[in-house]
Formats: C-alpha cells, sequence, structure tokens
C-alpha cells in the first residue's frame, strides 16, 4: 500500500520567543503525532504558516529534521509559492531530503488567472526538479488562495506528468468536488482537507485526510480510519466545533495547555494570539465536546 494515505496532520510549526522556529520541538511534536495514530504530518502547510517563512528558513527546517533522525517518509512539505524558482528549489530540496511528498499550492496572488496560466506554473515547476520519483500532492484551498484546481486540468497534468501527479488535499469543503476527484481522475490520490468529511472521503475512494486539527483529534480520525464508524459523528462534533475559531492559534494555545509550554502559544505577524473573548468561546467549545483525544493520557 502506497504510504500517500490515512490520517496526516497539517502540524503546527513552534516557535521561540525570537519568533525563530524551534525545530527540536517541532520534532517532538512530529513524534508525538505519530504516536497518536498520525500516519504522517505535513510540514510548512497552511497550519504550519508557510507564508510567514522565507525559503531559506524552510530548507533550515527540514535539514534539522532529517538531522534529528525524524523519518523523512511519513514527511510531507508543502513548497507552493508564487514564484516558480521558490517552488522548485523548496521542491527538490524536500524530495532530495527523502520526503514522501510535496503540497503544491497554485500561485495564489493572481486570482485571474487561466487555467492554461495554472498549467503552465505547475508543469514548469514540475519540469524543474530533477527527480523522477516526484510525486505532488496539490493543494485546493480556494477559499484561501483564490484558485484551484479542476478535474480538467488536473487530467492534462497528469496526462503530462503521469504518476508524479500523485494526488490532491481538497480543502474545498465542497463535497461534489470531493466527489469528481475521487471518480474522474485515474490513480489519483484524493485527501479530505478536514476529518469531518472523512468519513465521506473514504466511501467515493479517497484515501485519508490531512488536516489541521488532526493536531489535536488523530487518535479518534485514526480510529474512523481504521474502522470505528461509531466514533464518525464525535470525531465530526469536534472539528466543526472547532472550525469557530481560528485553526493556527488554536491548535498552538490548546498544544500549550496540554504540554505546559506556554510559548507554544506563539505564532508569526501577521496571525495574533487568541483574544480574551476567543479563549472563552474555546473554554465553551471544550465544555460541549470533551476531552480532546488527542490528550488522554498524552
Amino acid at each position: 500500500m502506497s504510504n500517500l494515505q490515512g490520517i496526516w496532520a497539517a502540524t503546527v510549526t513552534p516557535l521561540n520567543s525570537d519568533l525563530n522556529v524551534d525545530s527540536s520541538r517541532l520534532v517532538a511534536h512530529i513524534k508525538w503525532l505519530f504516536d497518536q495514530g498520525c500516519h504522517g504530518a505535513v510540514v510548512f502547510g497552511t497550519t504550519g504558516e508557510a507564508n510567514s517563512f522565507s525559503v531559506r528558513e524552510r530548507r533550515n527546517v527540514i535539514e534539522q529534521l532529517r538531522e534529528h533522525g525524524l523519518d523523512m517518509t511519513r514527511v510531507m512539505v508543502g513548497t507552493g509559492c508564487t514564484a516558480i524558482p521558490d517552488t522548485v528549489e523548496l521542491s527538490q530540496h524536500a524530495i532530495d531530503a527523502g520526503c514522501a511528498a510535496v503540497l503544491m499550492l497554485p500561485p495564489f496572488y493572481y486570482k485571474t488567472v487561466s487555467e492554461d496560466g495554472l498549467f503552465d506554473f505547475i508543469s514548469s515547476s514540475i519540469d524543474q526538479i530533477d527527480r523522477s520519483a516526484t510525486r505532488v500532492i496539490l493543494y485546493h484551498f480556494p477559499k484561501m488562495a483564490g484558485i484551484g484546481f479542476s478535474v480538467p486540468l488536473i487530467n492534462r497534468l497528469k496526462e503530462a506528468h503521469g504518476e508524479r501527479i500523485a494526488g490532491i488535499k481538497d480543502s474545498s469543503g465542497d463535497t461534489d468536488n470531493l466527489t469528481n476527484y475521487c471518480r474522474d481522475i485515474e490513480d489519483f490520490a484524493v485527501f479530505a482537507g478536514s476529518e469531518a468529511l472523512l468519513p465521506y472521503a473514504l466511501s467515493e475512494g479517497g484515501v485519508g485526510c490531512v488536516s489541521a486539527t488532526a493536531n489535536v483529534t488523530s487518535r479518534l480520525a485514526r480510529a474512523v480510519f481504521d474502522g470505528a464508524k461509531a466514533e464518525a459523528e464525535r470525531m465530526i462534533k469536534t472539528r466543526k466545533a472547532l472550525e469557530a475559531l481560528p485553526f493556527v492559534p488554536t491548535m498552538k494555545h490548546l498544544l500549550a495547555e496540554n504540554s505546559s509550554q506556554s510559548d507554544f502559544n506563539l505564532v508569526r505577524p501577521p496571525l495574533r494570539q487568541l483574544t480574551a473573548a476567543q479563549l472563552s468561546r474555546l473554554d465553551e467549545i471544550l465544555g460541549s465536546t470533551g476531552v480532546l483525544p488527542n490528550f488522554i493520557d498524552a
């Protein structure tokens, strides 16, 4: 079975007091996620504040993950940038580090580009990556990026690049779109962008989910993936409740509370830590959902 399946946490990026990446803590967090049941971890996705870090910073972190002995075959790296050279550099570096795949956003600044333009960007990026083993997971998040990947565009990319176009993370939240990806594209790993859609994705032929809230729900998500259908309602309820708050500072706050490491809260501008009102709302949410599954006996 391909390792591109199952529960993948879109991990947060821990920071030091100077707002530089705390690589040692990131390694520890990823290993903890693996212990909680995650098949893999995505580094420098949306939840990882990818676009708040330079190319050099992102490369340095991947090097340190490898130096710390992390199993890089269980790591996917977000590499999508607005410039092709940056996308190529980050992708090549991740592949050379032995990562499972790269997660590639479309060029997200220009919102009205044609599908031909998107094809040119992704195709040119892949052509410049010097490894036949490249596996690209496209990242469809139109709410954030403003543009996305249609079925015809993906099939065109697959025709040009074959198995290098390995799959997609669908963060649209649109079940019809998820179904179309699963049914209309052959040999293609479709990940839901939320564990709330995990049961639906699996029923349609999807392979799992890549989720921000898997930082705190992966035990439950793994149980559902492994067939514990009775747990699905609790998993979906927890995810939907947490959607009421901004994901990155919320995940970091919960992890700070669980680990008793207050600086786990730190985020890079323009993000901000949770306000007093948001913390109050979070307390209400936790009161309704109960103890988060990753924190039981943690």
